[in-house]
Protein backbone atom coordinates (compact mmCIF):
# COMPACT_ATOMS: atom_id res chain seq x y z
CA UNK A 1 0.00 0.00 0.00
CA UNK A 2 2.89 2.37 0.76
CA UNK A 3 4.29 1.76 -2.72
CA UNK A 4 0.91 2.57 -4.24
CA UNK A 5 0.65 5.93 -2.49
CA UNK A 6 4.24 6.79 -3.41
CA UNK A 7 3.74 6.03 -7.10
CA UNK A 8 0.45 7.92 -7.21
CA UNK A 9 2.21 10.92 -5.67
CA UNK A 10 4.93 10.78 -8.33
CA UNK A 11 2.34 10.48 -11.07
CA UNK A 12 0.21 13.44 -10.00
CA UNK A 13 3.30 15.59 -9.47
CA UNK A 14 4.24 14.73 -13.04
CA UNK A 15 0.78 15.68 -14.30
CA UNK A 16 1.09 19.06 -12.59
CA UNK A 17 4.47 19.60 -14.21
CA UNK A 18 3.07 18.81 -17.66
CA UNK A 19 0.95 21.92 -17.54
CA UNK A 20 3.62 23.99 -15.84
CA UNK A 21 6.57 23.40 -18.17
CA UNK A 22 7.08 23.33 -21.91
CA UNK A 23 9.63 20.50 -21.81
CA UNK A 24 6.97 17.95 -20.79
CA UNK A 25 4.59 16.08 -23.07
CA UNK A 26 1.66 13.87 -22.11
CA UNK A 27 -0.64 11.68 -24.17
CA UNK A 28 -2.95 8.78 -23.46
CA UNK A 29 -6.38 7.28 -23.88
CA UNK A 30 -9.50 6.03 -22.15
CA UNK A 31 -11.25 2.86 -23.31
CA UNK A 32 -14.47 1.21 -22.36
CA UNK A 33 -14.89 -2.41 -23.42
CA UNK A 34 -17.60 -5.02 -22.83
CA UNK A 35 -16.76 -8.71 -23.29
CA UNK A 36 -19.30 -11.53 -23.72
CA UNK A 37 -17.65 -14.92 -23.54
CA UNK A 38 -18.65 -18.59 -23.60
CA UNK A 39 -16.29 -21.43 -22.68
CA UNK A 40 -17.19 -24.99 -23.66
CA UNK A 41 -20.51 -26.31 -24.89
CA UNK A 42 -22.72 -25.44 -21.92
CA UNK A 43 -23.72 -22.09 -23.45
CA UNK A 44 -23.21 -20.13 -20.22
CA UNK A 45 -22.21 -16.52 -20.98
CA UNK A 46 -19.68 -14.62 -18.88
CA UNK A 47 -19.83 -10.82 -19.12
CA UNK A 48 -16.96 -8.53 -18.23
CA UNK A 49 -16.70 -4.74 -18.41
CA UNK A 50 -13.33 -3.03 -18.60
CA UNK A 51 -12.37 0.62 -18.16
CA UNK A 52 -8.83 1.01 -19.44
CA UNK A 53 -6.88 4.26 -19.05
CA UNK A 54 -3.30 5.09 -20.00
CA UNK A 55 -0.95 8.04 -19.50
CA UNK A 56 2.39 8.37 -21.31
CA UNK A 57 4.68 11.14 -20.11
CA UNK A 58 7.96 12.35 -21.62
CA UNK A 59 10.16 14.82 -19.76
CA UNK A 60 12.89 16.34 -21.93
CA UNK A 61 15.31 17.18 -19.13
CA UNK A 62 18.05 18.44 -21.45
CA UNK A 63 19.46 17.85 -24.92
CA UNK A 64 20.98 14.60 -23.64
CA UNK A 65 18.51 13.29 -21.04
CA UNK A 66 14.88 12.17 -21.44
CA UNK A 67 12.67 10.59 -18.78
CA UNK A 68 9.70 8.47 -19.89
CA UNK A 69 6.88 6.97 -17.82
CA UNK A 70 3.81 4.98 -18.87
CA UNK A 71 1.02 4.31 -16.38
CA UNK A 72 -1.71 1.77 -17.18
CA UNK A 73 -4.91 1.76 -15.08
CA UNK A 74 -7.74 -0.78 -15.32
CA UNK A 75 -11.07 -1.37 -13.61
CA UNK A 76 -12.52 -4.83 -14.32
CA UNK A 77 -16.13 -5.68 -13.47
CA UNK A 78 -17.83 -9.00 -14.15
CA UNK A 79 -18.20 -12.75 -13.82
CA UNK A 80 -14.50 -13.64 -13.92
CA UNK A 81 -13.80 -11.52 -10.85
CA UNK A 82 -16.52 -13.35 -8.96
CA UNK A 83 -15.94 -16.90 -10.19
CA UNK A 84 -12.17 -17.24 -10.63
CA UNK A 85 -10.19 -17.48 -7.35
CA UNK A 86 -7.19 -15.15 -7.30
CA UNK A 87 -8.27 -13.37 -10.48
CA UNK A 88 -6.83 -10.04 -9.27
CA UNK A 89 -3.43 -11.65 -8.66
CA UNK A 90 -3.49 -13.23 -12.13
CA UNK A 91 -4.26 -10.09 -14.12
CA UNK A 92 -1.82 -7.97 -12.06
CA UNK A 93 1.22 -10.24 -12.54
CA UNK A 94 4.45 -8.34 -13.16
CA UNK A 95 7.33 -10.27 -14.76
CA UNK A 96 9.93 -7.52 -14.26
CA UNK A 97 12.63 -7.50 -11.59
CA UNK A 98 10.77 -4.65 -9.87
CA UNK A 99 7.11 -5.26 -9.11
CA UNK A 100 5.56 -2.09 -10.56
CA UNK A 101 1.99 -3.45 -10.58
CA UNK A 102 -0.48 -3.18 -7.76
CA UNK A 103 -4.13 -3.92 -7.02
CA UNK A 104 -5.75 -0.96 -5.29
CA UNK A 105 -9.29 -2.40 -5.12
CA UNK A 106 -10.23 -6.07 -4.78
CA UNK A 107 -13.94 -6.65 -4.29
CA UNK A 108 -16.23 -9.59 -4.91
CA UNK A 109 -17.46 -8.28 -8.29
CA UNK A 110 -14.82 -5.77 -9.42
CA UNK A 111 -11.13 -5.01 -9.14
CA UNK A 112 -8.92 -1.97 -9.79
CA UNK A 113 -5.27 -2.24 -10.73
CA UNK A 114 -2.42 -0.14 -12.10
CA UNK A 115 0.99 -0.78 -13.64
CA UNK A 116 4.02 1.29 -14.56
CA UNK A 117 5.05 -0.54 -17.74
CA UNK A 118 7.43 2.25 -18.81
CA UNK A 119 9.73 3.98 -16.35
CA UNK A 120 13.11 4.81 -17.86
CA UNK A 121 15.88 7.37 -18.22
CA UNK A 122 17.51 7.80 -21.62
CA UNK A 123 20.90 9.42 -22.28
CA UNK A 124 22.17 10.25 -25.78
CA UNK A 125 25.58 11.65 -26.73
CA UNK A 126 26.57 11.60 -30.39
CA UNK A 127 26.20 8.06 -31.71
CA UNK A 128 25.92 6.54 -28.23
CA UNK A 129 22.64 5.93 -26.37
CA UNK A 130 22.00 4.46 -22.90
CA UNK A 131 18.54 3.56 -21.59
CA UNK A 132 17.97 2.33 -18.03
CA UNK A 133 14.69 1.20 -16.47
CA UNK A 134 11.36 -0.38 -17.41
CA UNK A 135 11.34 -0.26 -21.22
CA UNK A 136 10.32 -2.16 -24.32
CA UNK A 137 13.17 -3.70 -26.34
CA UNK A 138 11.58 -4.61 -29.65
CA UNK A 139 13.78 -6.79 -31.85
CA UNK A 140 10.91 -8.61 -33.56
CA UNK A 141 10.67 -8.51 -37.37
CA UNK A 142 7.50 -10.54 -37.93
CA UNK A 143 3.93 -9.86 -36.81
CA UNK A 144 2.41 -12.66 -34.71
CA UNK A 145 5.30 -14.69 -33.26
CA UNK A 146 8.74 -13.20 -32.55
CA UNK A 147 11.64 -15.58 -31.74
CA UNK A 148 13.98 -12.54 -31.59
CA UNK A 149 11.77 -10.75 -29.03
CA UNK A 150 13.84 -12.06 -26.12
CA UNK A 151 12.89 -9.40 -23.57
CA UNK A 152 9.20 -8.58 -24.13
CA UNK A 153 7.22 -11.54 -25.45
CA UNK A 154 3.55 -10.71 -26.06
CA UNK A 155 0.36 -12.48 -27.09
CA UNK A 156 -1.40 -11.80 -30.39
CA UNK A 157 -4.70 -12.50 -28.62
CA UNK A 158 -4.14 -9.61 -26.16
CA UNK A 159 -5.25 -7.03 -28.74
CA UNK A 160 -6.23 -4.40 -26.14
CA UNK A 161 -2.61 -3.87 -25.03
CA UNK A 162 -1.12 -2.09 -28.05
CA UNK A 163 1.95 -0.81 -26.22
CA UNK A 164 2.99 -4.34 -25.19
CA UNK A 165 4.91 -5.14 -21.99
CA UNK A 166 8.29 -3.76 -20.93
CA UNK A 167 11.24 -5.26 -19.06
CA UNK A 168 13.67 -3.96 -16.44
CA UNK A 169 16.81 -3.55 -18.47
CA UNK A 170 19.98 -1.65 -19.30
CA UNK A 171 20.27 -0.98 -23.03
CA UNK A 172 23.47 0.26 -24.70
CA UNK A 173 23.28 1.28 -28.38
CA UNK A 174 26.02 2.55 -30.66
CA UNK A 175 24.97 3.75 -34.13
CA UNK A 176 27.58 2.89 -36.75
CA UNK A 177 25.68 4.68 -39.51
CA UNK A 178 22.19 5.63 -40.66
CA UNK A 179 21.07 1.98 -40.86
CA UNK A 180 23.51 0.00 -38.73
CA UNK A 181 24.18 -0.30 -35.02
CA UNK A 182 25.57 -2.43 -32.22
CA UNK A 183 23.40 -3.04 -29.18
CA UNK A 184 23.93 -4.76 -25.85
CA UNK A 185 20.82 -5.27 -23.74
CA UNK A 186 20.70 -6.85 -20.29
CA UNK A 187 17.60 -7.47 -18.18
CA UNK A 188 16.49 -9.11 -14.94
CA UNK A 189 13.09 -10.78 -14.58
CA UNK A 190 10.93 -11.40 -11.52
CA UNK A 191 12.91 -14.57 -10.75
CA UNK A 192 16.19 -12.58 -10.75
CA UNK A 193 17.24 -14.42 -13.91
CA UNK A 194 19.65 -12.54 -16.17
CA UNK A 195 19.24 -12.21 -19.94
CA UNK A 196 22.07 -10.50 -21.82
CA UNK A 197 22.25 -10.35 -25.62
CA UNK A 198 24.44 -8.58 -28.17
CA UNK A 199 22.78 -7.53 -31.44
CA UNK A 200 24.28 -6.27 -34.71
CA UNK A 201 21.91 -4.73 -37.26
CA UNK A 202 22.70 -3.42 -40.75
CA UNK A 203 21.11 -2.81 -44.15
CA UNK A 204 22.17 -4.31 -47.46
CA UNK A 205 20.40 -4.47 -50.83
CA UNK A 206 17.18 -3.13 -49.37
CA UNK A 207 17.05 -5.58 -46.45
CA UNK A 208 17.45 -4.87 -42.75
CA UNK A 209 19.40 -7.78 -41.30
CA UNK A 210 20.27 -8.56 -37.70
CA UNK A 211 22.34 -11.15 -35.87
CA UNK A 212 22.26 -11.75 -32.14
CA UNK A 213 23.86 -13.93 -29.53
CA UNK A 214 24.11 -14.20 -25.77
CA UNK A 215 22.43 -15.76 -22.76
CA UNK A 216 18.74 -16.22 -21.99
CA UNK A 217 17.57 -16.32 -18.32
CA UNK A 218 20.84 -17.98 -17.27
CA UNK A 219 19.52 -21.25 -18.71
CA UNK A 220 20.40 -21.13 -22.43
CA UNK A 221 23.05 -19.86 -24.80
CA UNK A 222 21.35 -18.32 -27.82
CA UNK A 223 22.16 -17.51 -31.42
CA UNK A 224 19.68 -15.92 -33.78
CA UNK A 225 18.92 -13.52 -36.53
CA UNK A 226 16.22 -11.81 -38.51
CA UNK A 227 15.53 -9.86 -41.67
CA UNK A 228 12.93 -7.59 -43.22
CA UNK A 229 12.61 -6.35 -46.79
CA UNK A 230 10.31 -6.81 -49.76
CA UNK A 231 9.55 -9.29 -52.53
CA UNK A 232 7.20 -8.61 -55.45
CA UNK A 233 5.99 -5.39 -53.86
CA UNK A 234 5.10 -7.01 -50.55
CA UNK A 235 6.79 -7.06 -47.15
CA UNK A 236 8.92 -10.13 -46.46
CA UNK A 237 10.47 -10.85 -43.07
CA UNK A 238 11.66 -13.66 -40.84
CA UNK A 239 13.33 -14.57 -37.56
CA UNK A 240 15.01 -17.52 -35.91
CA UNK A 241 16.58 -18.18 -32.52
CA UNK A 242 18.50 -21.27 -31.41
CA UNK A 243 18.53 -22.13 -27.69
CA UNK A 244 21.23 -24.41 -26.30
CA UNK A 245 21.02 -25.46 -22.62
CA UNK A 246 23.85 -24.15 -20.45
CA UNK A 247 23.65 -27.39 -18.50
CA UNK A 248 23.78 -30.70 -20.35
CA UNK A 249 20.47 -32.48 -20.78
CA UNK A 250 19.19 -35.28 -22.96
CA UNK A 251 17.19 -33.05 -25.29
CA UNK A 252 19.94 -30.75 -26.58
CA UNK A 253 19.36 -27.47 -28.39
CA UNK A 254 16.13 -26.37 -30.04
CA UNK A 255 15.20 -23.62 -32.48
CA UNK A 256 12.18 -21.44 -33.18
CA UNK A 257 11.62 -19.68 -36.51
CA UNK A 258 9.00 -17.60 -38.34
CA UNK A 259 8.42 -16.38 -41.91
CA UNK A 260 6.03 -13.52 -42.74
CA UNK A 261 4.69 -12.00 -45.95
CA UNK A 262 2.18 -9.20 -46.45
CA UNK A 263 0.87 -7.41 -49.53
CA UNK A 264 -1.38 -4.37 -49.97
CA UNK A 265 -3.37 -3.97 -53.19
CA UNK A 266 -4.33 -0.63 -54.75
CA UNK A 267 -7.87 -1.22 -53.50
CA UNK A 268 -6.49 -1.03 -49.90
CA UNK A 269 -6.93 -4.80 -49.37
CA UNK A 270 -4.08 -6.01 -47.15
CA UNK A 271 -3.20 -9.70 -46.85
CA UNK A 272 -0.81 -11.19 -44.28
CA UNK A 273 0.57 -14.70 -43.91
CA UNK A 274 2.88 -16.10 -41.25
CA UNK A 275 4.25 -19.52 -40.34
CA UNK A 276 5.81 -20.64 -37.07
CA UNK A 277 8.12 -23.57 -36.42
CA UNK A 278 8.38 -24.14 -32.68
CA UNK A 279 11.04 -26.61 -31.57
CA UNK A 280 9.62 -26.51 -28.04
CA UNK A 281 6.05 -27.30 -29.13
CA UNK A 282 4.19 -30.53 -28.47
CA UNK A 283 3.97 -33.06 -31.29
CA UNK A 284 0.75 -34.37 -29.76
CA UNK A 285 -1.09 -31.55 -28.00
CA UNK A 286 -3.04 -33.02 -25.08
CA UNK A 287 -4.14 -29.92 -23.14
CA UNK A 288 -7.34 -27.90 -23.31
CA UNK A 289 -8.07 -24.66 -25.09
CA UNK A 290 -7.19 -22.60 -22.00
CA UNK A 291 -3.52 -23.59 -22.32
CA UNK A 292 -3.42 -21.72 -25.62
CA UNK A 293 -5.50 -18.68 -24.70
CA UNK A 294 -3.81 -18.13 -21.30
CA UNK A 295 -0.34 -19.36 -22.26
CA UNK A 296 2.54 -17.96 -20.18
CA UNK A 297 4.55 -16.69 -23.11
CA UNK A 298 8.32 -16.64 -23.51
CA UNK A 299 10.67 -16.89 -26.51
CA UNK A 300 10.82 -20.62 -25.74
CA UNK A 301 7.05 -20.86 -25.39
CA UNK A 302 5.51 -18.84 -28.24
CA UNK A 303 2.81 -21.42 -28.94
CA UNK A 304 1.95 -24.86 -27.55
CA UNK A 305 2.10 -26.70 -30.90
CA UNK A 306 5.08 -27.57 -33.11
CA UNK A 307 3.69 -25.81 -36.19
CA UNK A 308 1.28 -22.90 -36.55
CA UNK A 309 -0.07 -20.88 -39.47
CA UNK A 310 -1.61 -17.41 -39.52
CA UNK A 311 -3.45 -15.44 -42.18
CA UNK A 312 -5.45 -12.22 -42.26
CA UNK A 313 -7.16 -9.90 -44.67
CA UNK A 314 -8.11 -6.26 -44.03
CA UNK A 315 -10.04 -3.86 -46.24
CA UNK A 316 -10.97 -0.19 -45.94
CA UNK A 317 -14.66 -0.04 -46.87
CA UNK A 318 -14.35 3.74 -46.52
CA UNK A 319 -11.75 6.11 -45.06
CA UNK A 320 -13.49 5.68 -41.70
CA UNK A 321 -14.59 2.02 -41.74
CA UNK A 322 -12.20 -0.94 -41.79
CA UNK A 323 -12.98 -4.67 -41.73
CA UNK A 324 -10.54 -7.48 -40.98
CA UNK A 325 -10.66 -11.26 -40.73
CA UNK A 326 -7.80 -13.22 -39.14
CA UNK A 327 -7.28 -16.95 -38.70
CA UNK A 328 -4.79 -19.27 -37.05
CA UNK A 329 -4.28 -23.04 -37.29
CA UNK A 330 -2.11 -25.48 -35.35
CA UNK A 331 -2.03 -29.03 -36.83
CA UNK A 332 -1.17 -30.71 -33.51
CA UNK A 333 -4.55 -30.86 -31.79
CA UNK A 334 -6.29 -29.25 -34.79
CA UNK A 335 -6.31 -25.86 -33.06
CA UNK A 336 -8.39 -23.30 -34.96
CA UNK A 337 -8.81 -19.57 -34.31
CA UNK A 338 -11.04 -17.16 -36.26
CA UNK A 339 -11.12 -13.45 -35.42
CA UNK A 340 -13.20 -10.84 -37.29
CA UNK A 341 -12.76 -7.13 -36.48
CA UNK A 342 -14.82 -4.08 -37.43
CA UNK A 343 -13.35 -0.63 -36.76
CA UNK A 344 -15.06 2.75 -37.24
CA UNK A 345 -13.28 6.09 -36.72
CA UNK A 346 -15.79 8.50 -35.20
CA UNK A 347 -13.23 11.32 -35.25
CA UNK A 348 -9.47 11.82 -35.12
CA UNK A 349 -9.54 10.96 -31.42
CA UNK A 350 -12.47 8.52 -31.07
CA UNK A 351 -12.86 4.97 -32.37
CA UNK A 352 -15.49 2.25 -32.07
CA UNK A 353 -14.57 -1.40 -32.64
CA UNK A 354 -16.22 -4.80 -32.56
CA UNK A 355 -13.93 -7.85 -32.23
CA UNK A 356 -14.85 -11.52 -32.35
CA UNK A 357 -12.80 -14.54 -31.29
CA UNK A 358 -13.61 -18.20 -31.86
CA UNK A 359 -11.40 -21.08 -30.70
CA UNK A 360 -11.72 -24.83 -31.15
CA UNK A 361 -9.55 -27.94 -31.05
CA UNK A 362 -9.78 -31.71 -30.78
CA UNK A 363 -11.49 -33.21 -27.76
CA UNK A 364 -8.94 -34.16 -25.09
CA UNK A 365 -9.07 -35.56 -21.56
CA UNK A 366 -7.00 -35.01 -18.44
CA UNK A 367 -5.17 -37.77 -16.58
CA UNK A 368 -8.40 -38.72 -14.77
CA UNK A 369 -10.38 -39.12 -17.98
CA UNK A 370 -12.31 -35.87 -17.62
CA UNK A 371 -13.00 -33.95 -20.81
CA UNK A 372 -11.15 -30.64 -21.06
CA UNK A 373 -12.70 -27.50 -22.54
CA UNK A 374 -11.98 -27.46 -26.28
CA UNK A 375 -14.06 -24.53 -27.60
CA UNK A 376 -14.52 -20.87 -26.76
CA UNK A 377 -16.20 -17.79 -28.19
CA UNK A 378 -15.85 -14.13 -27.27
CA UNK A 379 -17.30 -10.86 -28.55
CA UNK A 380 -15.75 -7.50 -27.61
CA UNK A 381 -17.27 -4.05 -28.10
CA UNK A 382 -14.77 -1.25 -27.46
CA UNK A 383 -14.88 2.54 -27.47
CA UNK A 384 -11.57 4.44 -27.39
CA UNK A 385 -10.87 8.13 -26.84
CA UNK A 386 -7.29 9.30 -27.33
CA UNK A 387 -5.85 12.55 -26.03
Amino acid sequence: MLKYHFLVLIFFCSIYSVFAQENWMMKGYVKGMTTMQTIGDDGEIAIENLIHNRFDINWYISDNFTFTAGLRNRIIIGNNVTLIPGYADYVSRDFGYLDLSWVWADNTSWIGLSQLDRFMLDYTAGNFQITLGRQRINWGQTFVWNPNDLFNTYSYFDFDYEEKPGSDALRLQYYLGESSKLELSTSLNSESELTSVLLYRFNTRGYDIQFLGGMYTQTDYILGGGFSGSIAGGGFSGEFTYFHPMEDDNEGGKATATIHYDYTFKSSLNLQFETLYNGFGAENFESGIADIIFLDLSPKNLFPTRLAFFGSGAYDVSPLFRVMLAGMYGPEGSFLYVGPTLTYSISNSMELAGIGQYYSMDEVEDSDGNALVNTGTAIFVRFKWSF
